[in-house]
């Protein structure tokens, strides 16, 4: 989904927001507090159904207001967003009510590059999992089905071992059939779909760390030689100890090592950050090459890289036709790459929480 218009009211200190005509690339540019961040907030609110700062509506939705809506338009396409305050939302594409985010998310790929973040990196599997699961999200049919029966079956073990102390077997065997099949379906549409990753992995990562092998390993959260009905069933007491399901695609992790150690012990903080950035870019090339292109939110361009790779990432997402919305302190350098390589964009200026088109 190419977005020509896009409306916001009612998030964070932001006025009613009316942008038209947008471009391929979109820079926002204004002083620190002035809403150019909340901007991409709204658009992530609208394709993932939450902000990338808070999982709390009403840390987002404006002081003494009920709801946040966020309306975005293409040629072809027209999905909108109303954010109550209670979580609770109301979606809507080309008029019609539908019922879930997944819809809206499949219409619109989005991926969020925040050069400042080194998270998934540094903060365990979690962030890196999710990683994985959005491009399994985006480029596998199965996926999303599989991954849904896996989650209740996984919820209801789990408070099943959280409710009784005395549980055995027999007790768990339906929840343990039942993570068994959907696990292993995942576990082989994950392994399969990380494989044709590291192709293209290989080559983003050959443009901003030439100097660096890095190899991408998954780990797949159990013991895939004996099957994980076997692990659930042999790791039963120790289930039953802990109180939650120690094995399954849940615990599966994406590792990421150079010829000195992991990443996360051997790169410097600008190498993680480069690092994040060539993962990102890498999964917008493999859905790139299923005809599928991504709107991006890039944050603080400036703030963190420089010159160099400011210009190989907007290079980048400009070839593989991605539709990108910029933040930044310094927009002149930001223009110049731009210009320097004759791409479409458009200009704004956001102040106060007013954003206004700056003619060129």
């Amino acid at each position: 989904m190419f977005i020509t218009r896009l409306n916001i009211e009612r998030v964070r200190n932001l006025k009613a927001v009316a942008l038209q005509e947008l471009q391929p690339f979109n820079v926002f540019y204004g002083q620190n507090g002035s809403g150019k961040t909340s901007i991409l907030e709204a658009i992530h609110l609208l394709a993932i159904g939450r902000s990338f700062r808070t999982h709390i509506p009403k840390n987002y939705i404006q002081n003494e207001t009920s709801d946040a809506i966020v309306f975005a338009q293409s040629a072809t396409e027209k999905i909108g967003m109303q954010k109550l305050l209670s979580g609770e939302q109301l979606i809507k594409v080309n008029g019609d009510n539908i019922a879930t985010q997944g819809q809206l998310a499949k219409i619109l790929p989005l991926q969020h590059i925040d050069p400042q973040s080194t998270d998934i990196i540094d903060y365990g599997a979690k962030p890196r999992r999710q990683l994985i699961d959005w491009l399994m999200f985006h480029v596998e049919p199965d996926f999303y089905h599989a991954w849904q029966y896996y989650s209740r079956a996984l919820k209801q073990r789990n408070s099943l071992l959280k409710s009784r102390r005395n549980l055995n077997l027999n007790d768990l065997e339906p929840w343990n059939k039942m993570l068994a099949e959907y696990g292993e379906m995942l576990h082989s549409q994950r392994s399969g779909i990380v494989e044709q990753w590291k192709v293209y992995f290989e080559q983003d990562l050959k443009h901003l760390l030439p100097n660096l092998d890095i190899q991408m390993e998954y780990v797949p959260g159990f013991h895939t030689e004996l099957g994980l009905l076997h692990d659930l069933t042999v790791h039963h007491q120790k289930d039953l100890d802990r109180r939650y399901t120690e094995y399954g695609p849940h615990r599966a992790d994406l590792r990421l090592k150079t010829t000195l150690g992991d990443a996360d012990v051997v790169l410097s903080r600008g190498q993680k950050k480069l690092l994040i950035v060539a993962l990102k870019l890498s999964q917008i090339a493999m859905l790139h090459a299923c005809n599928k292109e991504t709107v991006v939110l890039l944050d603080d361009v400036t703030a963190e890289l420089d010159l160099t790779a400011q210009r190989r990432l907007i290079e980048r997402l400009s070839q593989l036709g991605s539709q990108v919305f910029i933040t930044t302190l310094e927009h002149e350098s930001v223009k110049k790459h731009l210009h320097d390589l004759s791409i479409s964009y458009q200009l704004f200026n956001v102040e106060n929480g007013q954003v206004q088109v700056v003619v060129q």
